[in-house]
Formats: structure tokens, C-alpha cells, sequence
């Protein structure tokens, strides 16, 4: 709270009251001020803090306005008005309002941070380009910017744009872990043009928590792999791998609980009962493990005309939490019996809510597709709330997939990705739930391969457009022209032509990933997934 012009005296008053919790005594006191000293912009702005501290949304605004309009040049009070926004509901007018500052000259680093992570937070990217062009111009040595400038880059396509950005960063920070990462996941290395060296000089210093270390680990493991070098490439991602896992805590059998439980209370009679949700058919699904094909599969829906490619959107699961607080369940609940108790929900308006609060990203075509791999838990329950969504479901030879998804540092989520028997045992019951969905629900759910994408480009891209009820275009074959940004681990791929040469690439570590081939082997993951001569000569 600033204390810019109130009175010290009154300024303590009102933050002791606010410490005790006493909001609205401590606005009382605040507006009282303000009735006597309306020019006083810092104490407009406490009043709206004071405001919605207190639960009164009404005038909250309009306080912000007011200290706006008294100082119409103060950048902070323009973050604080559009945070407000977003945290009001009011998502359209705030995303317009913080793009119409990206023109605006505006010095304060800070400032530029805050907008440019809300506008790249909602697909603004046009817009967060500016911001961060205009941090690094007026902070040429800030290497946070420089690399948020590159991953920008990154997302709307401009590669070149993009390893310009990360090499400034890395000229300021030679040894940043983050940066290396960056670069070496921006394209593919060659034996004759790498940074294999520099990463292993980088490697042999201390570096300061576990999360850079591992990003250094699987910087160096990419690049070696790139070069073909895949005994060295393992190695490094293994040591990657347990530095990270050994960082955190994580419940495994919480995870496979979950999706038993999801498989159980979603059995196929439920799931085959009339539906109740909302009637619409815009939202187009696409899910499954990530690495498994899933951003190529949208670029090709999202190339045609009538679908907008809203990429990973979490708000399915932030419209089934809300609806789960309102059922007032005891918070000790596991998962398990959070998915029991789902049953309850309104479906009906979990639908609506979920497709009210994407408009600000989905645009005005006809379908949209929403491309959260982690969806791929909430299928039954996508259908009780959207029963006319067409819902994708993306395979990958296990092991392709299983060694794609360990070779990818993901940080935040999917903790079941940096140690292989963890890995094994998760996919086995994630495979379970898939073919579940798909046996309960085969008129809203479709199974696609990715190999059979490679192998037969055309044929499923057809199959697939004619599935979501949309005529065909030749556009979708075309997809690697298609220009919507990209946020995905995929990102410096989506504008490459189809490729083949991820197709069993796990071939080149059979020997280190056997326990993990035995185990999958053994609960009958492997059934129906063609051997090549290349395989067979590794067994």
C-alpha cells in the first residue's frame, strides 16, 4: 500500500488495520481521507486494493481510473488496472488494454516484465515482442529479457530472430543454464555446428540449484544426441534426470490411483447415458502424453478456415475445480475420491462456464482446439459437460513416447518423467485410461497413431477433418505454412515440413531402456506395435 501522500499517521492506522484483517475499518478511514483530498492519486489506489480486499468488487475500477486520471503517466497504476481487470472477469478488456500500452514508450523495466508476461500469458505474443524489444533496448544487459525476448521470438516463428536474442544473453551470461537450454533446443545440431564444447566447459563448474544443473544436463544430452553420439547423450540426460527427480517429492501411486479412479466412476454405462451438458460443438480436444504428436495433429486441424488453434488451455480444469468447491467436499479428500465425488457436478454449466471463459482466445471461427495434454484424465468428464466435442486422442509407439517424454525436461509438471521406472509404471495405467475412453465413448472420441501421420499424411488428415464434421481443405496437408504461434515444447518443429526421423529413435538407447521395454512388454503395451529389423537385431 503507498503512503506517497497520506499522512504517516494515517497511513499506519490504515496498515495495522489491514494486517488485523479489519478491511473494511481500514477503508472507512481511507475514503474518509479521500473526501477531503480527492487529488490525492496514491490513496485512490489504496482504495482499491482496500476494496476488493474487503469483498466489494463494486468501485474498484473506478478508484483505479480516478489515480490514473490524476496521473495519466504512471505505468504502475496502468499494471495495477489491468491486474485488476483479469482478476474481475473482465479478461477482453484487459488483454486489449495492455496491448494498446505495447506502443507506448515506457522505461520502467518492471513495468515492461508485468505486461509482456500478461500479454504472452494470453497468446499476445505480437504485442509481448514489443515490450521485450523495448526492455532490452533501454536494459541492454539484463539477460532475463533477452532470453524472454528469444522465447517470444521463438513462439511466433522467427527462429534466427530468436538465436540472436539467446546469443545476446549468453554473451552477458556465458555460463546461464537456462539460456544454453534454450539455444540448444532452438534447432538441430550438427557434428560441424554445435555448442557441445561450451556446455561441457559449463558443466565442469558449480552451479547453483538443482533445476539449472539438470537444464545444463539436458542441454549438453540434446546436443550430443543431435550429433549422433547417443551413448554420451544418455549418460548426460540420466545425470540430469536424478539431479532434478532427487529435488522434489513426488507421489506416484497418488497419480495411478487418479486414473484407476477416473476408469471406475467413469465406467462405460455412465459414460453411455444421455448427456446433460452444454450443446455446443466448437471445442475440438486433442490429447494425450505430451511428446506424442499432439502439436503436429493440430497444426494440421488448425490450418483449415473454420478452427482456431487456442493452443494449451488449463481452463477446463480451472471451471471443474470451481464447480468442485461449490460442492464443499473436505479438503482432506485424496484424488481418488475427488474423481467419485465429480459425479455430482453440474455438468451443464461446468460446459458453459469452460466455453465462456476461453472466448478471449478462441476467436470467432467456427471450432476451436484446445491442446492440453493433461486433458487426457478429464475425457469422461469433458463429454458429461460437452457431449458434442470431438475429442483426439494421440498415440506414439510406447517406447518413442516413454523415451520422449524422459528425454524432455518439463519442470513444473509431469514428475513421472525423470526416472524410468516411475515412467513405466505411469504409462501403463495411462495407456489403460486411453483405451478406456476410447472403447466407452467411440462416437466422440477418435484414437490416432503418429506413425501412421508419417506414413499416410493425406489419408488421416482426411480422416481426422471428416471426424470433427469439417469439410476438407487442402490446407491442412500444408499445416507447416500455418503461422499461429506455438507454445509447445514442439515449437521449433511446428514449422517444418512432416519429418520421419523421430520414428524409433528409442532404438538408439535399447540397451539402456530395457527394464523399461521389459516392463511395458510385460503388462501387453507392446501388442500391435510393429518390430523392424533394426529392432530385432537390438533384442
Amino acid at each position: 500500500m503507498s503512503n506517497e501522500s497520506v499522512p504517516p499517521n494515517l497511513h499506519q492506522q490504515i496498515h495495522q488495520l489491514t494486517q488485523r484483517g479489519e478491511f473494511k475499518q481500514a477503508l472507512a478511514m481511507n475514503q474518509q481521507w479521500l473526501q477531503q483530498n480527492p487529488t490525492d492519486h496514491a490513496a485512490w489506489i489504496n482504495q482499491s486494493t482496500l476494496l476488493f480486499q474487503a469483498g466489494d468488487v463494486n468501485g474498484i475500477l473506478e478508484a483505479i481510473e480516478q489515480a490514473i486520471v490524476l496521473q495519466p503517466d504512471n505505468w504502475p497504476y496502468r499494471v495495477h488496472q489491468i491486474m485488476a481487470m483479469e482478476a474481475l472477469g473482465h479478461l477482453e478488456v484487459a488483454i486489449e488494454t495492455a496491448a494498446g500500452l505495447a506502443d507506448q514508450a515506457i522505461s520502467d523495466l518492471s513495468v515492461l516484465e508485468h505486461l509482456a508476461a500478461f500479454l504472452n500469458k494470453h497468446q499476445q505474443f505480437q504485442a509481448a515482442r514489443k515490450l521485450y524489444q523495448q526492455a532490452v533496448e533501454k536494459h541492454p544487459k539484463n539477460v532475463q529479457m533477452w532470453l524472454n525476448l528469444a522465447m517470444t521470438e521463438q513462439y511466433l516463428g522467427d527462429l534466427d530472430a530468436a538465436e540472436s536474442a539467446v546469443n545476446q544473453a549468453l554473451t552477458l551470461a556465458p555460463h546461464d543454464c537456462d539460456a544454453h537450454f534454450f539455444r540448444s533446443h532452438l534447432r538441430r545440431q550438427s557434428p560441424e555446428n554445435n555448442h557441445i564444447k561450451a556446455l561441457q566447459q559449463t558443466m565442469q563448474l558449480p552451479i547453483h540449484g538443482a533445476e539449472k544443473q539438470a537444464k545444463g544436463w539436458f542441454a549438453l544430452a540434446k546436443e550430443l544426441e543431435d550429433c549422433s553420439r547417443f551413448e554420451e547423450s544418455f549418460s548426460a540426460r540420466q545425470t540430469g534426470a536424478k539431479i532434478y527427480r532427487n529435488s522434489f517429492q513426488y507421489d506416484l501411486n497418488s497419480d495411478l490411483a487418479f486414473m484407476q479412479a477416473l476408469r471406475t466412476h467413469y465406467d462405460q454405462q455412465r459414460l453411455q447415458q444421455p448427456a446433460s451438458g452444454f450443446a455446443t460443438d466448437e471445442p475440438i480436444f486433442i490429447v494425450g502424453l505430451p511428446r506424442s504428436g499432439t502439436t503436429l495433429l493440430e497444426r494440421i486441424i488448425g490450418s483449415h478456415s473454420e478452427v482456431k488453434s487456442a493452443g494449451e488451455l488449463t481452463h477446463f480444469n480451472r471451471n471443474m475445480l470451481a464447480a468442485m468447491n461449490q460442492l464443499q467436499l473436505n479438503p482432506q479428500l485424496s484424488r481418488a475420491e475427488m474423481v467419485a465425488a465429480s459425479v455430482h457436478l453440474d455438468f451443464k454449466a461446468l460446459g458453459q462456464n469452460y466455453l465462456n471463459s476461453t472466448r478471449p482466445l478462441t476467436g470467432s471461427t467456427a471450432h476451436f482446439i484446445d491442446k492440453f495434454p493433461q486433458n487426457a484424465h478429464y475425457v469422461g468428464l469433458i463429454h458429461r459437460a460437452l457431449p458434442q466435442a470431438k475429442i483426439l486422442i494421440l498415440e506414439r509407439h510406447p517406447l518413442d513416447v516413454c523415451y520422449a517424454v524422459y528425454k524432455q525436461m518439463f519442470t513444473d509438471i509431469y514428475h513421472f518423467s525423470y526416472d524410468l521406472d516411475e515412467l513405466a509404471a505411469y504409462y501403463i495405467e495411462h495407456q489403460k485410461l486411453m483405451d478406456h475412453w476410447q472403447s466407452s465413448l467411440p462416437e466422440a472420441v477418435k484414437t490416432i497413431r503418429y506413425e501412421d501421420i508419417v506414413e499416410d499424411l493425406e489419408g488421416q488428415a482426411r480422416a481426422v477433418i471428416d471426424f470433427c464434421g469439417l469439410d476438407w481443405q487442402d490446407a491442412c496437408l500444408n499445416f507447416h505454412q500455418n503461422q499461429q504461434a506455438s507454445t509447445t515444447a514442439s515449437a521449433s518443429q511446428v514449422r517444418q515440413k512432416l519429418y520421419s526421423s523421430s520414428v524409433g529413435l528409442w532404438q538408439n538407447y535399447a540397451q539402456q531402456l530395457k527394464p523399461l521395454r521389459d516392463r511395458l512388454e510385460q503388462a501387453g503395451c507392446l501388442e500391435g506395435w510393429q518390430n523392424n529389423n533394426h529392432e530385432e537385431q537390438q533384442r
